[in-house]
């Protein structure tokens, strides 16, 4: 803030704000990257800081009022600190001395000592508000509201205050008597700036991000929704509402209880929660401006006679908007990024139970040997497959197969060499039934099934025949063994009959089919379309 000269009226120095890029975007340092962007940028602050002093500054003195209530220029430095950090402090310095220097003709070493706290106390703020800034954003989190308060408004007040105050004692500027005054006034009207102006123009630049409101849902292209016709009512008629009671004449004026305008606080609330804290802010700044300007002129409800002090009793009130804003809308990100989050969570949950329990089905319908389906699950597919055969009307051949000689390999060449036999059957299967509609499974050991839904057993034979030769034909390589096994397989076919009742007769059929294979001699196929049990297998304990 500025420091008016030796026995004159207005402001004093600007207040600067160097620090702390706010976890910058990439795009922060690319603005500034190279001398002559770091020159411009620094021009501009200089510039922005300078500019707005000395309205400010030249609009309270004009009601003899030093310090100005509301010094508005730290907001400036301290949104300079938070988007550029150090790099921009020339600036800021060079701005605050022109208004101390040039404009309230403070002396030379005055102006450099308020000038440096004004340039290092927005440093310290910005570093500490950087260290407490969230990772999604300043406004996002009560941390970080807390961190914006306790940094850039807290910290950089008292800093500033404290080093200006002391640069006037130095200089013999102020009484030492006087300094308390000097610097509570100091750091009121420093923090004041910063709070009412730094987050309106963080969140108008972009620096910070705008949290979405929980009313306005995002549509499917990305683009921000637009607010309800409602909701632009409100801001309008809020800010209407505000002009017209700080317009109000004294004796109009009488009719409105300062208390009242307590009440600004509920559109506030509604905007912030219907449109954004971005819009919400806007009209708190309005506002502000409003009683602001109203008080001073004399006009609106905060009248001496009413309020002993009226501008801080408009402080007050944008204290009070502004905090119930701000931390309203970071309690509501918290809690719906955790909705998100838990959802996020639920939506995980819900895919990894779903691939556990397919996992678990696939192991419960899968042969763990060979990876095709297992009795139980084959059984299941082959009375699915009757049912709709029998409710459609259509065809259904079933194909057992018998492993010849098994055991004896498994005995000899052991169990290892066993399953690898078992596994390399059940690819010649796989791959012998590409292109058909069939269900394939191991009913045990080394019997497999085979069911053709829509085939008849004519097509069953001709397919179990391929299968025969295949497995035939194949060189088992068992265990490294250089002299290759050899399998062959007796198959039994039968075909879905009209006076079949339930799967169990097909397989019956099957089963017997392939007993009259191994019978004659095995490492053939045999089709069966009765039901009748051969008389040799109802008493024969034939070797598979």
């Amino acid at each position: 803030m500025p420091y008016p000269a030796q026995g004159g009226l207005g402001p004093s120095a600007a207040t600067a704000s160097p620090l702390a890029s706010r976890k910058p975007r990439p795009a922060v340092p690319e603005l500034l990257a190279g001398p002559g962007r770091l020159l411009l940028g620094n021009l501009v602050a200089a510039l922005l800081y300078a500019g707005l002093g000395a309205a400010v500054g030249t609009f309270f003195a004009q009601y003899g009022l030093f310090p100005a209530p509301i010094w508005l220029p730290a907001g400036i430095a301290a949104v300079a600190c938070l988007l550029g950090g150090a790099r921009l402090v020339p600036g800021l310095f060079l701005g605050s001395f022109a208004v101390n220097w040039l404009l309230l003709d403070a002396s030379l070493l005055t102006s450099v000592l308020i000038s440096l706290s004004n340039s290092l106390g927005p440093l310290a703020g910005a570093l500490l508000t950087r260290a407490l800034r969230p990772p999604t954003g300043l406004f996002t989190r009560l941390r970080g509201v807390l961190g914006f308060v306790a940094g850039c408004v807290v910290l950089q007040a008292l800093l500033t205050a404290a080093g200006g105050t002391a640069g006037l004692l130095v200089a013999g500027g102020l009484p030492v008597e006087a300094a308390y005054s000097a610097f509570s006034r100091w750091a009121l009207c420093e923090a004041g700036g910063v709070f009412f102006f730094a987050p309106t123009l963080l969140l108008w630049m972009g620096i910070e991000r705008t949290p979405a409101s929980p009313a306005r849902r995002m549509p499917d292209d990305g683009t921000r929704a637009a607010p309800a016709t409602s909701d632009s009512v409100v801001l309008a008629a809020a800010a209407g509402l505000a002009g017209l009671v700080f317009a109000l004449p004294p004796p109009a004026a009488a009719l409105v209880q300062p208390e009242a305008v307590v009440l600004l606080t509920i559109p506030v609330t509604w905007i912030t929660l219907r449109i954004s804290l971005r819009a919400a802010y806007s009209l708190l700044t309005l506002i502000s401006v409003v009683a602001t300007v109203g008080t001073l002129a004399g006009l609106g409800p905060f009248q001496p006679d009413l309020v002993p002090n009226p501008l801080r009793a408009v402080g007050m009130m944008i204290v009070l908007m502004a905090t119930n804003a701000l931390v309203l809308m970071a309690l509501l990100s918290e809690r719906r990024e955790a909705e998100t989050l838990l959802a996020a969570s639920n939506i995980r949950l819900t895919a990894e139970v779903a691939a556990r329990t397919a996992e678990l089905r696939r192991r419960a319908e899968t042969d763990d040997l060979t990876g095709i389906g297992n009795r139980g699950h084959f059984l299941c597919r082959l009375r699915e497959s009757f049912a709709e055969a029998r409710r459609q009307g259509g065809k259904l051949a079933l194909v057992v197969m018998d492993l010849d000689h098994f055991r004896p390999l498994n005995d000899m060449r052991g169990h290892a060499a066993g399953d690898a036999a078992l596994q390399a059957v059940a690819q010649i299967g796989r791959d012998q039934l590409e292109g058909w509609p069939a269900s394939f499974g191991r009913l045990g050991g080394e019997i497999f099934a085979i069911a053709l839904p829509g085939a008849g057993a004519a097509e069953g034979a001709s397919l179990a025949e391929a299968l025969r030769a295949a497995i035939a034909r194949h060189s088992f390589m068992l265990n490294g063994d250089e002299v290759p096994a050899r399998l062959t397989a007796s198959l039994g076919v039968t075909g879905l009959l009209p006076g079949d009742s339930s799967a169990e007769e097909l397989l019956q059929r099957a089963d017997a089919a392939v007993f009259l294979a191994k019978a004659k001699g095995r490492n053939r196929v045999e089709l069966r379309m009765v039901s009748e049990v051969p008389k040799e297998m109802r008493a024969s304990n034939l070797s598979r």
